[in-house]
C-alpha cells in the first residue's frame, strides 16, 4: 500500500474519531477506531522525511501549519494540532539524521535542548505572571516558538515515530519494537503506577516534593501522561494503547509514494476540525 493511501485511509480514521470528540452522544468504539490514524500518519511522516528532496521546506510546512492550526486552537479550545507534533518529531530526526552523517550533531543537540528547555520555561513563566489567556501561551506562542510544550499526545508519540525511523527498514524490528511500546503505553495508563510512585516519594522522601511535583507538571504538559488521568478504565477513558491495531496498515507500506496530493492533507485538517466543532456546537 502506497503512503498515499495510508494518509487517505488514515484521514478517514481520524474523521470518525473527531466526530466523537465534536459531536454529542457518540459511542466510545468512534474514538477506538481513531486510534489507529495517529501512528499511521506518524509512520508516513518518517518516510516523507526520508524521502523528501527538500527537507528544510517539508520542516517549514510543518511549522507554519502548526502555527496556523494554533490560532484555531486558541479560538475553539480545542487539544487538536498534529502539525505541531510532526513538527517536532523531524526536527529530532533531524538530530538523529546529523548523528549519523557526523554533521555537527553535539552542536545541534545542545543547541535543541537549550532551545526547548528554555522555552519551556519562558511558557511556563508566562503562564504563571502574565495577563495573556492560557490557551495562547500554551497553543499560539508554543508552536510559534516550535516548542514541545502541550504537544497534542506529548513526546510519546514523537518517541513512537523515532522507534518508526530507526527501523523504518526492518518491518520485523518494527513491528516488535512498537508492539512493546504499546504494553509500556497501557501498563503506565491503565494502571496508577506512576501515580503511586510518585507518592509514595512524596511521603518519604519530603527533600522530593518539589522536583516531583515539577516531573507531575511536565508529564502533563510535556511528556504526554497526565498523572491525574493515569488508572482509568482501558476502555471507556485511556485507550491510547488501541494504537497497536495500526500494525498490519503500517506493514502493509510498499515503499512507494502514490498520488501526490500534498497540500490536501494541509488543508483538510482544520477544516474538518472547524466544521465538525461548529455542528457539535450550534446544532446539538
Amino acid at each position: 500500500m502506497s503512503s498515499f493511501y495510508l494518509k487517505m485511509l488514515a484521514l478517514v480514521l481520524m474523521v470518525i474519531d473527531h466526530v466523537a470528540q465534536f459531536i454529542p452522544g457518540m459511542p466510545v468504539w468512534m474514538h477506538w477506531i481513531g486510534r489507529l490514524a495517529a501512528p499511521v500518519f506518524i509512520f508516513c511522516s518518517i518516510w516523507s522525511f526520508s524521502y523528501t528532496k527538500n527537507l528544510k521546506n517539508y520542516i517549514l510546512r510543518l511549522y507554519f501549519a502548526g502555527i496556523v492550526m494554533s490560532f484555531v486552537q486558541w479560538k475553539l479550545h480545542i487539544p487538536n494540532n498534529f502539525f505541531r507534533t510532526l513538527f517536532c518529531l523531524v526536527s529530532i530526526l533531524y538530530l538523529l539524521e546529523s548523528y549519523q552523517k557526523k554533521l555537527d550533531f553535539r552542536k545541534k543537540l545542545f543547541a535543541y535542548l537549550f532551545w526547548q528547555l528554555g522555552l519551556v520555561g519562558v511558557c511556563i513563566i508566562l503562564l504563571s505572571c502574565t495577563h495573556l489567556p492560557e490557551n495562547f501561551i500554551a497553543y499560539v506562542l508554543a508552536a510559534v516558538m516550535g516548542s514541545v510544550f502541550y504537544l497534542e499526545g506529548g513526546l510519546v508519540y514523537v518517541f513512537l515515530g523515532i522507534l518508526f525511523w530507526i527501523f523504518r527498514e526492518e518491518k520485523k524490528k518494527l513491528a516488535v519494537s512498537f508492539c512493546l511500546f504499546d504494553v509500556i503505553l497501557f501498563g503506565l495508563t491503565t494502571t496508577s503506577i506512576v501515580s503511586i510512585s510518585m507518592g509514595w516519594l512524596r511521603f518519604h522522601f519530603h527533600i522530593l516534593s518539589v522536583p516531583l511535583e515539577v516531573l507531575g507538571y511536565l508529564l502533563d504538559t510535556v511528556i504526554g501522561l497526565p498523572p491525574v488521568e493515569l488508572g482509568g478504565s482501558m476502555w471507556s477513558q485511556n485507550y491510547e494503547w488501541m494504537m497497536i491495531g495500526s500494525l498490519p496498515l503500517i506493514l502493509l507500506y510498499n515503499n512507494k509514494k502514490g498520488r501526490a496530493l500534498k497540500w490536501f492533507f494541509y488543508i483538510i485538517y482544520p477544516v474538518h476540525i472547524v466544521i465538525l466543532w461548529c455542528v457539535g456546537s450550534y446544532y446539538f
